[in-house]
Order: C-alpha cells, then structure tokens, then sequence
C-alpha cells in the first residue's frame, strides 16, 4: 500500500462514536447541551470513562450505605399514615383533622423542600457532614416529639426539628449515588430507594405491635433510636467524590450556599420544569394514598389492625417498585418511556380497582400493593430523571430545587386530604376521584416530558 493510499483511507474512513444524535432534545441549557454525549439513546451531561465500571468497592458500599441510610431517613416519612391514624384517635383525639394533618405536612415540606439547602452543601462539601448532623437534629426531634402532647409542640419537633434533619440525610444519600454512576444511575439509585420502602415496612409493623403495649412515647422512642443507628451505618459505608466534582468558591460558606441555589433552572430548562410539574402531582397522589389509606379503611369499618396492614403492603411492594422498573429502564425502555408506562399503571388501578372496588378489603390490599408498586417506581425514577438532565457536579441543586418544588405539594397536599375527606363516605369517594385526577394529569405530564426529551421516535429513552 503506498502512502497516498494510506492518506486517502484516514480520510475517507470514518472515525467511531461520533455519529452526532439529531434528535431535538431541551435536557439542558445550549451552553451544557454542546458538552453532553449520547450513550444506547440516552443523551449524558457526563463522560461515561469517569465514572468506575463493573463492582467498584467504594461504590458498591455506597449503593449499600445509601440504602441503609434511606431506611431510617424515610422509614418515618412512609409511616406517617400509621402515626396520624394513632395521634388521631389517641394523643390528639379533640383536635381536628385538618390541624393535625398540618403536622405532618410541614415534615414532609421540610423533609424534601430542605434539600434546597442540602443539596447546595452536599455539592460542595460532600456526604458525611451534612449527614452527620442531620442524622442528630432528626434523633432529637423525635426524641422530642415522643413527649409531646399539643399541636402546637408536635409542629415544633416533629414538623421541623426532625423534618430539617432528615432533608440533611435523604438528600446527600441520595446525591452520592451520582459521583459514582453515570449509565446505571436509574438501577443504583432505585436500589439506594428500596431503603425507604423497607423502612416503610419495619416501621409502621414495628408501631403497630409497640403502641398497645408501651404506648406512644416509647414507641417513638424506640423508632428514634433504630432510625439513629441505621444512619450511623449507612454514614460509615458511604464514600463521595467530591474533590473531582465539587467546585469549592472563596467566598464565606453561607454566601457559597445561597449562590448555587438557582431557581433559574426552573426556565432556563424547559423540560426540568415539565418534569417537576408533572411529579408535583404524582406527588400528590403518592402522600395523600399513603396517609388516607388508613383512615379510608377505618371508615369503611375495617379494624385498625387491617388499616395498619394496608400500609405494610403499600410499602412493602414500593421495594420492588423502586428496583425492578429502574432495571428495566437502564436495559430496555430507558427512563422516559419507562416512567410513562408507570403512570399509565398508576392512572388505571385507580380507575379499575380503588373507584369501583374500595368498599371491599381484599380490593384494597390489591390497590396498595399495586400502587404501591407504582409509586415507588416514580419515586426512584424521578431522582435518576433529574439527575440526567444536570450534570453531576450540580445533582445537588438540581434535586435540591425539584424536591424544594415537590415539597410545595407535601405541604398542602395532607391539608387538602382531610379538608375533602370530613368523615362521610361520601367524601372519602370525593378524596379518590380527586386523587385519580392527580394521577391523570401526571401521566399527560409524563408523555410531554418524554417528547420535549425526544420527540415523536419511538425508541430507548
């Protein structure tokens, strides 16, 4: 071969993996979009070869850390309907609903509307600090809330004492997951969220033996202390990367904070703001389904003991619904299509068991299983949805900003609940067609979202 003939096949040859990806897409701001890649149809604000491949120690650990973590960050969270059916009915038995969903409430909007801030402090200082004295404010706080006895005490120490320290856990456990994965992040992540779900599980179980027996206080007590202990743990397994992602300023640390909150991203990215739209709604379905539950089954005169089991089944298939369909979104489907799919599995048990079928018990062990099902899948998949549309070194803020959003919902979300749902049996049916309402519009929202990321194609995103 002579040499012109070499010169002329380096010309002609075309190089590999540069094959540009036309398909229209608003995942991020134009300045970001130049620096992102295409990976099996998935468009990355990352390189893939910075991130470690196959069992990476450090990141195996963490994925175990995070789910440790999560189980006793949202083991609380998810058992809310347990402890506001005992509060209810007990502790605040002349108080009404409405106040006493305010509780709860304004933990859930200080739970995940507090990553604002623990996102930003994650981003630039890492996992372990924030973790450590969020894990310490929320013991306290529970610690505090087991001899409270008013409204107004219960606000304090349960609504924001604990609900702070647990945004200052979820958030960075969650976060972390991202320094380590990039193509897999949907499959980590919803591993990392199958800690909430059995949280979900070993919590209200463990409430519903101990309250008739030692009572309220200890009981918190005893929740308190198990939730401290799988922190600690869950902070001694996990590991961030933050001097290769972290961008440390010179400015003092609480001018730092406030100036990577950016709501900008809010329409500088038009498809973030879709995203956050639609699962403001699927939030709002999720929270109120999970707290009603219980008392829509005492209201249609099934026992305590049933309306407890409700929500052990509701979480207990939030486990595999946090895994299973983020499997399948990072082999098969992708994240887009498969959170689609989701919704459109959320919109129809609603409409085909709980509306017809919710005056019978066995209906409803079947709904909270499936929606259960469902709504840990939208839970995981919304982390890693957001997480692809930032890059890695603004995961923080990004989720930081939509769980701020969220939180908006979780703080309203309750109040409104129990402001549809008066007692009658009549309301209750009027609280389940508005939260098939809900569901309805976050599956329009799920199917926009998908086009502005990529169109009318049918294919893997």
């Amino acid at each position: 071969m002579t040499k012109s003939q070499s010169d002329e096949e380096k010309v002609t040859t075309p190089e590999p993996n540069v094959q540009l990806d036309t398909t229209p897409t608003l995942l991020a701001t134009s300045n970001e979009s130049k620096t992102s890649t295409t990976s099996n149809g998935l468009h990355l604000l990352d390189d893939p070869s910075n991130f470690p491949s196959g069992l990476h120690t450090k990141a195996v650990l963490t994925v175990i850390g995070s789910f440790l973590g999560l189980t006793g960050a949202l083991g609380f969270v998810n058992s809310a309907g347990v402890i506001q059916s005992y509060v209810s009915e007990h502790s605040l038995k002349d108080e009404p609903s409405t106040a006493i969903s305010w509780i709860f409430s304004l933990y859930n909007f200080f739970a995940f509307g507090g990553t604002l801030v623990s996102g930003p402090v994650f981003d630039k200082f890492g996992c372990k600090g924030p973790i450590m004295c969020g894990g310490i404010a929320m013991f306290l706080g529970l610690l505090a809330t087991s001899f409270c006895h008013r409204v107004w005490q219960f606000i304090l120490a349960y609504g924001f004492l604990a609900g702070i320290g647990a945004a200052f856990t979820f958030g960075p456990f969650v976060g972390v997951i991202s320094h380590w994965y990039c193509t897999k992040r949907a499959i980590a992540l919803g591993l990392a969220y199958s800690g909430g779900g059995l949280g979900g599980v070993i919590f209200p179980l463990l409430f519903r033996s101990l309250f008739p027996e030692i009572g309220f206080g200890w009981s918190i007590r005893v929740g308190a202390f198990l939730s401290l202990f799988l922190l600690a743990v869950g902070w001694l397994m996990v590991t961030d990367r933050k001097e290769e992602f972290s961008d440390v300023g010179n400015g003092s640390v609480l001018k730092e904070m406030f100036h990577s909150i950016d709501f900008k991203i809010v329409y500088r990215n038009p498809l973030f703001g879709v995203i956050v739209g639609g699962l403001l709604f699927n939030g709002l379905a999720f929270l109120i389904s999970m707290v009603e539950i219980p008392l829509y089954a005492t209201n249609r005169g099934f026992s305590d003991s049933d309306a407890y089991l409700l929500v052990v089944v509701f979480n207990s298939f939030s486990i595999p619904g946090r895994i299973v369909p983020s499997i399948i979104a990072d082999k098969w489907l992708g994240r887009f299509n498969t959170f689609c799919v989701i919704n459109c599995f959320s919109l129809l048990i609603f409409c085909v068991i709980w509306i017809p079928f919710g005056h019978y018990l066995p209906a409803m062990y079947v709904f909270s299983g499936c929606f259960g099902f469902s709504s840990g899948s939208v839970l995981s998949l919304s982390a890693s949805l957001v997480a692809s549309i930032v890059k890695t070194s603004d995961v923080g803020k990004g989720l930081g900003t939509a769980f701020f959003v969220l939180s908006f919902g979780d703080l309203v979300g309750l109040p409104i609940g129990s402001a549809i749902a008066t007692g009658s049996h009549a309301s209750f049916d009027n609280l389940v067609y508005f939260l098939t309402c809900c569901a309805f519009i976050g599956t329009v929202v799920s199917f926009v979202s998908r086009y502005m990321y990529g169109g009318f194609i049918l294919k893997r995103m």
